[in-house]
């Protein structure tokens, strides 16, 4: 009987696996991270730099932290992922994908950081209604991010972090939490994200050995 590959199936599945290592997830949770510490350093961050910064913008401060991470999260690809699971080259149509979301997703937070200004300069409105721009972005990128990335957990991830700006604030209003309840929701999703990109990092590592330089060896291994 005839068996037929089918290339797109193949393409998607090599796709998704070259992000299994976790290292995406462990660079979001640090980007969680920032919203949930950033806010604790508000006041500091008014009495020396004056009253405009609020809970949000003061995360701005650890955007240098994201550039420093991202070199560490690389040279632990290149050293210990890598070897692993060998480098791939994508086709044009994934390249073409790829190109795509990325500029669609440069639009739109081009489009909510707008949105979020006019939202903080509305001192007047609602605290629910300037925290919506926010809110959707979220659940808007993550959700582009697992449809072009093939990746269902971002859509989880999505809901969680889109969700905490308004539980937050419903813990600030109802119980009086500090920081529009920020440090608690956004660190638990942090945690959460961390923990799920550290167990998909040692699953990986365990799963796949680095290969033996001896080539006995790796055809034993390989009968």
């Amino acid at each position: 009987m005839s068996q037929y590959l089918d290339l797109k199936k193949v393409d998607r599945k090599v796709f998704t696996t070259s992000f299994d290592d976790g290292l995406v997830d462990i660079f979001l949770s640090s980007v969680t991270l920032m919203w949930a510490v950033g806010p604790l350093t508000t006041s500091y961050l008014n009495t020396y730099l004056g009253d405009f910064w609020g809970d949000f913008w003061g995360t701005l401060i650890f955007l240098p932290f994201w550039g420093i991470l991202y070199l560490i999260l690389r040279w632990i690809h290149k050293r210990l992922v890598a070897p692993r699971m060998g480098v791939v080259q994508y086709g044009p149509t994934r390249r073409k994908k790829m190109s795509l979301f990325s500029g669609i997703m440069v639009v739109l937070n081009s489009i909510f950081m707008i949105l979020g200004l006019v939202a903080f300069l509305n001192q007047d409105s609602p605290r629910w209604t300037r925290m919506l721009p926010f809110t959707v972005m979220l659940l808007l990128s993550f959700s582009l991010a697992g449809y072009f990335m093939n990746l269902n957990r971002l859509y989880v991830y999505g809901i969680m972090l889109g969700m905490a700006p308004l539980v937050g604030e419903y813990l600030s209003q109802m119980f009086g939490v500090v920081h529009h309840g920020y440090p608690i929701t956004f660190g638990l999703s942090a945690v959460i994200i961390f923990v799920i990109g550290l167990i998909k990092l040692i699953t990986f590592m365990q799963h796949n050995p680095l290969p033996s330089d001896d080539p006995i060896q790796w055809e034993g291994n390989n009968d």
